[in-house]
């Protein structure tokens, strides 16, 4: 089997527990077959993955190879540019520890990879939620001009291992690193597409205090200045700063010109469709 048709999966562990298991087994079961796959774990508790019961696990579920990598001293973003950086298989795939994939995940990924508009990254449905802790709810299709305000991707993804090497993987020191690496190919001309259907079951996504969400995004904002509105950086670095008018804004979602405008002034946030205060009695669904 040569490189190009086998995928290296990057599966971040946080912890112990059943849920990784049920995520090998998600993997073991794709359509494409399980030898066509290599499995990277990077594990904040490697032991979990060394003992005699695992080692019997990953044999039977007949991978192409499974690696563990301690991923204790990492941040999510270094164990996942350790993880890609071995290797020569033609896919990256990111599936975060306890997700449970359908079994057509990896064939319809391919397929759109290599269909009438090729593409560099592949993301799908998933149940994982938003930044507030909600799930999503009549998402608009996607469009790469959302990722300027908010990670319109998903937390699974397939990608095109030359578009990851050429932008050089995740940047490290990024809390947001996933959406900055989106935002990164957008900007370099890659194409990212969405298959329809909710093709991952997710854990939900992190939950970060507004503090940590603001900076998160604000060192976003200064890490890729050409991409966002001069308003919007000048909202980024007054909020590094401490500048008390420059307040965090919505949990995930960056302030337009608009909202920076609107929080220089003092003013309330935009009511917008989809914001917090926006019909507190709307239905969430995935």
């Amino acid at each position: 089997m040569d490189a190009t048709s086998r995928i290296r999966v990057l599966v971040r562990s946080r912890g112990t527990g059943t849920d990784i298991f049920r995520t090998l087994i998600s993997l073991a079961c794709q359509d494409i077959g399980p030898k066509r796959l290599e499995i990277v774990l990077c594990a904040t508790d490697p032991a979990l993955h060394s003992g005699p019961e695992a080692r019997l696990l990953h044999s039977a579920l007949d991978f192409a190879a499974v690696e563990v990598l301690d991923a204790r001293a990492l941040t999510q973003a270094q164990a996942l540019n350790l993880a890609a950086a071995d290797g020569d298989a033609g896919h990256l795939a990111l599936v975060p520890g306890g997700t449970r994939l359908h079994p057509q995940f990896m064939s319809r990924c391919l397929k759109a990879l290599r269909g009438k508009k090729p593409a560099q990254a592949i993301f799908c449905e998933h149940t994982a939620g938003s930044a507030d802790a909600k799930p999503f709810s009549r998402r608009p299709p996607f469009r790469p001009e959302q990722l300027i305000r908010r990670n319109a991707v998903g937390p699974v993804a397939l990608i095109q291992r030359t578009a990851w090497e050429i932008l050089s993987g995740l940047h490290p020191n990024l809390e947001y690193s996933q959406w900055d690496f989106w935002l990164r190919l957008a900007l370099a001309g890659g194409r990212l597409t969405q298959v329809p259907g909710l093709l991952a079951s997710c854990p939900p996504l992190t939950k970060r205090t507004p503090q940590q969400d603001g900076r998160a995004k604000a060192l976003l904002v200064v890490h890729s200045p050409g991409a966002f509105e001069p308003d919007v950086c000048r909202w980024a670095l007054a909020l590094l700063r401490g500048d008390p008018w420059a307040t965090p804004f919505e949990p995930g979602v960056i302030p337009s010109s608009r909202d920076v405008a609107a929080l220089f002034a003092g003013l309330d946030h935009p009511l917008r469709p989809g914001g917090l205060r926006w019909d507190q009695r709307q239905q969430w669904s995935a």
